[in-house]
């Protein structure tokens, strides 16, 4: 279950070599543009890996300890069964005695409950907010914690020192790239006391790009003519025109280095705009520990 990390061989992955663990197949957070829903079946329908602890145990035995684990790729750690069934905390539970370093990739402050597990652990704690906006979070992500929540979240688990990075990702023209929207997200999230900001935009699937058209069908025709028509084909996705990724990324990086903090790109081929010295992922914070 705890497997190296593969990042589908993207030529513009800059991810440091790490493992990945997921304890769901599928995720209830119901977010539009979602890669994973596209490789798995059933996406929406989160249940538990099989006999998870087991091969949990077995496989701690063997990867080099220190070595650091994503929790996760492909679902959210805490997907809405987490909170009655606990999965993720009992592999946090066998994580922290084992000496390795963790990364929690998010939607969700359930992950407040497992602070005590993660403040005796190297971690780092990072919570995707893709704006304040809640009228537009509804429709683009209805089942995940609304943002005022997620930020909170942020704030409790910096103020337990454990460092936190914000997701500002994905970035979808029309849809939450306003500038002073961006803005204020950035700045309340400094408050709350993140260290890092990492951003991407959009990347395009046929499956993902219907559901979103039909969510926000004033940005259908923008949508379409921007990735299918101008885009570039990358991997099985369609990626922005390099001009306009660039734009998106220089703007969250000025407002990210603005108020004093590390900013990174994923997946961007962008690797001149992250801060010299830091991981894509936000896993550096880790090894300062």
């Amino acid at each position: 279950m705890i497997r190296e990390f593969d990042p589908w061989s993207s030529r513009f992955c800059t991810c440091p070599y790490k493992f990945t663990l997921n304890p769901y197949t599928g995720c209830g957070h119901h977010c539009l543009y979602c890669y994973a829903r596209s490789y798995i079946k059933d996406f929406d329908r989160p249940r538990p890996k099989s006999k998870l602890l087991i091969h949990i145990l077995r496989d701690v035995q063997i990867i080099p300890r220190n070595a650091l684990i994503s929790l996760s790729e492909s679902s959210d750690p805490y997907t809405p069964p987490e909170d009655s069934l606990g999965l993720t905390r009992k592999v946090l539970e066998v994580l922290s005695n084992g000496g390795f370093r963790v990364l929690i990739v998010t939607k969700s402050d359930l992950v407040i409950r497992d602070i005590d597990i993660l403040s005796r652990i190297p971690s780092t704690v990072s919570i995707t907010i893709t704006t304040m906006d809640e009228g537009i979070t509804s429709r683009l992500e209805p089942k995940a914690p609304q943002p005022h929540r997620r930020l909170e979240a942020l704030r409790r688990v910096a103020k337990s020192r454990i460092p936190t990075v914000l997701r500002l990702d994905p970035i979808i023209p029309g849809i939450n790239d306003n500038v002073e929207s961006i803005e204020d997200l950035i700045k309340a999230a400094v408050d709350a006391g993140i260290l890092q900001v990492i951003s991407s935009t959009y990347k395009a699937r046929f499956d993902s790009l219907r559901m979103i058209s039909r969510a926000f069908p004033h940005v259908k025709s923008k949508l379409v003519d921007l990735y299918l028509v101008k885009g570039i084909k990358v991997g099985g996705y369609y990626y922005l025109p390099l001009e306009i990724r660039m734009k998106y990324m220089t703007l969250v990086k000025n407002i990210a280095e603005k108020y004093g903090l590390i900013f990174t790109t994923c997946r961007e081929g962008l690797y001149h705009l992250n801060t010299p010295g830091f991981y894509c992922d936000g896993s550096s914070h880790t090894y300062a520990m």
